[in-house]
């Protein structure tokens, strides 16, 4: 969510946790007065930082791709309390790597979900296995 009426309006309608691409303050405060989890985005330690000290419960660190499982390892050094969540990159190569590194979760997009294909029984299928991939890579930590 963008913004704190958007995320108002997901909570009301049952959303129990809002994501946000970037750090938006007001929407952090918001959701945490509604009681919902608020996961907004951030790419450097500042933002982090700066998400975390308005009350996000854990920081989306966005895209993940472009910093790689390092640079979580690297945050943890002078911010080890701070749960962090890699997304944008993470596939079945390199989720492994990232949770070694100190990741809580990580976030899957088109690496889960082809948006390209329609979405039928046998899609469902598909990403029923894969999502089985990702549990088994998970779980083999």
């Amino acid at each position: 969510m963008l913004d704190p009426e958007t995320a108002k309006s997901a909570i009301h309608a049952g959303s129990e946790f809002i994501f946000s691409p970037t750090i938006n303050t007001e929407t952090i405060r918001l959701t945490k007065r509604y009681g919902a989890i608020s996961i907004p985005g951030a790419m450097t330690p500042t933002e982090i930082l700066t998400a975390y000290e308005h009350g996000a419960d854990l920081i989306k660190v966005f895209p993940a791709n472009i910093v790689g499982p390092g640079f979580i390892k690297d945050v943890h050094g002078p911010l080890p309390h701070i749960p962090l969540m890699p997304t944008g990159g993470v596939d079945l190569g390199n989720i492994q790597e990232f949770l070694n590194h100190g990741a809580i979760a990580v976030g899957l997009g088109s690496s889960l979900v082809n948006t390209k294909v329609n979405i039928d029984k046998e899609e469902l299928n598909r990403i029923s296995e894969r999502a089985k991939q990702f549990v088994e890579k998970a779980n083999y930590l």
